[in-house]
């Protein structure tokens, strides 16, 4: 009932869909098929949905959970029929806790409990005191950079301190600035990994929303943390070489 009132109101993410019928589609994406060396997103980000699903749904008799429905684009996949996704424990002190724990109880140890389960859906439970101590915008995206940069092994150094650059510049920009920032190219990678992460902004947003809002969904918003010709403008100084004194713009 929360979940369907929630899901009314637009304040979580899919949520509903999963817990009503098992099932969640992305049948959309900008990526390039032909660069092999970046897997489509559904892929990437198949891993930390498997630990959401398994914070949702409960496990019957041998441990065993209810199969989750997959419709998500990625080449080769003509969608005719689901991915059928097996939902997978991640690792948490003590055990993953009850959805009406996660949703319902209060107390001060609970902020915590919400915030370790979802870290844990990315493998980053081990990095909490450090992403704590960070603004949350910003903790929120080190913590979707960190995941992919374990999931894509072919990030280079220069794509990581592209998209550094990119959260640490973007505050200091208003809209005006941005607007009339001009990009003598447009780099067909940088769009790719763009698309790429603001695609896996929304699995940010179903953790949240799963684990009873360790963040403000306002602070998830793609428009909070990323910038198009902002990161274009980053990525492409990155890989030309630049100081990280000149990347971060002399701050």
């Amino acid at each position: 009932q929360l979940a369907r009132e929630q899901h009314i109101q637009s304040e979580n993410y899919s949520i509903f869909n999963i817990l009503s019928s098992g099932e969640i589609e992305c049948s959309n994406s900008l990526e390039d098929e032909c660069d092999t060396e970046i897997p489509g997103q559904a892929l990437i980000y198949r891993p930390a949905r498997q630990h959401i699903y398994s914070v949702l749904l409960e496990s019957g008799k041998g441990g065993n959970y209810p199969l989750v429905k997959e419709w998500f684009v990625y080449f080769g996949n003509p969608l005719q029929q689901p991915d059928l996704i097996r939902p997978v424990q991640p690792s948490i002190p003590g055990g993953t806790p009850n959805l009406k724990t996660l949703w319902f109880a209060k107390g001060p140890g609970m902020e915590k409990q919400r915030y370790i389960t979802f870290l844990a859906c990315f493998h980053l439970q081990d990095g909490m005191e450090e992403l704590q101590s960070l603004e949350a915008p910003v903790a929120a995206f080190c913590c979707l950079l960190a995941y992919l940069m374990m999931q894509v092994r072919s990030l280079s150094l220069e794509d990581l301190n592209a998209f550094l650059a990119l959260i640490l510049c973007l505050k200091g920009k208003s809209a005006a600035q941005l607007a009339g920032l001009q990009l003598a190219q447009v780099d067909p990678r940088a769009v790719h990994l763009g698309a790429v992460f603001v695609r896996g902004l929304t699995t940010l947003l179903m953790a949240n929303s799963t684990c009873g809002f360790p963040f403000r969904m306002d602070y998830l918003m793609p428009w909070e943390v990323f910038d198009g010709k902002l990161f274009q403008e980053k990525y492409q100084q990155s890989h030309r070489g630049c100081t990280l004194e000149e990347l971060l713009e002399g701050n």
